[in-house]
């Protein structure tokens, strides 16, 4: 807490922060609230920082100018308590308990690596012998049965009950865009991820669908962070529609911190309307709330 501003533009208010330490973990999602308590032991002033992504370098998280101070400090507002000021904060939080590796210990291996990523890329825009096609909408893309099947348990499920019943080599997945399904096939051949941030809940439905666990991982990271009001109860649905249990766990702890404006949406009640048992999660937070 700087009680006169951390930089000279903030003097007449406090600056509080959360500052981070180095940790051992890659990245780190944080949502923040700040609060002061005042004589009466209510919370007041409860405000949450957007979610924010660290690394393992050391940050800090808050707000330059959180309050004025002449306010804070106003008897007549009661904030000091035995001119005492009590501050606080809830943090919620999630990490993915992978410890960082350094780079440059494995340099030498990307080189070979790139060339393989590289000679896979070329053989699928070349669809030389190819074995199976991936109908979306109008378009086909041709595609080999034993990297898909190496990739994803289920297309290799897929290709062995076709095997089986002796059917056509061509597989439909409708319900999705043609460069969607572009992008997996892609990152089926690579294991380079696609552009997430232009198709995320696409890639969260193919990656639950096929099982692609880093893909859906990664499609969870995105939303989580660029999770807000206007589609908090989107991605809520779909947190549910694709058993992602983490980004659903976000949404339920957003929704508890700010459930005056989310009551409000007109996508809040088709929620509620749709999909009661979900909303019912919600109940043991919010009996918290005084």
């Amino acid at each position: 807490m700087y009680p006169k501003g951390d930089e000279d533009e903030n003097k007449d208010y406090i600056s509080l922060y959360l500052v981070s330490e180095e940790w051992a973990y890659t990245d780190l999602l944080m949502k923040v609230g700040f609060y002061v308590i005042n004589a009466a032991g209510e919370k007041k002033s409860l405000d949450f920082k957007n979610i924010q992504k660290f690394n393992k370098s050391p940050g800090k998280y808050g707000y330059p100018k959180f309050f004025k101070r002449d306010f804070l400090l106003s008897r007549n507002n009661k904030f000091m308590v035995n001119d005492t000021l009590m501050l606080g904060c809830e943090i919620f939080y999630s990490y993915s308990g992978q410890n960082n590796v350094n780079t440059s210990t494995i340099c030498n291996v990307n080189k070979p690596l790139n060339t393989l990523i590289n000679d896979f890329s070329s053989l699928l825009e070349s669809s030389e012998f190819s074995d199976c096609v991936i109908r979306v909408g109008g378009s086909d893309i041709n595609v080999h049965k034993c990297i898909l099947a190496s990739r994803s348990e289920v297309f290799d499920s897929i290709f062995k009950e076709k095997n089986n019943e002796s059917v056509s080599n061509i597989i439909h997945m409708s319900g999705h865009s043609v460069e969607a399904v572009k992008e997996v096939i892609k990152y089926l051949y690579t294991a380079k991820l696609p552009n997430i941030d232009i198709m995320a809940c696409e890639m969260l439905e193919i990656g639950d669908n096929f099982k692609l666990i880093h893909l859906k991982s990664a499609a969870e990271d995105y939303l989580i962070r660029n999770l807000d009001f206007d589609n908090v109860c989107d991605y809520f649905e779909k947190s549910k529609l694709c058993s992602a249990e983490i980004l659903q766990e976000w949404c339920l702890r957003f929704i508890y911190l700010h459930p005056e404006i989310v009551n409000k949406r007109m996508e809040w009640k088709k929620v509620v309307t749709n999909h009661p048992l979900l909303v019912a999660k919600l109940l043991p937070m919010l009996a918290n709330i005084k």
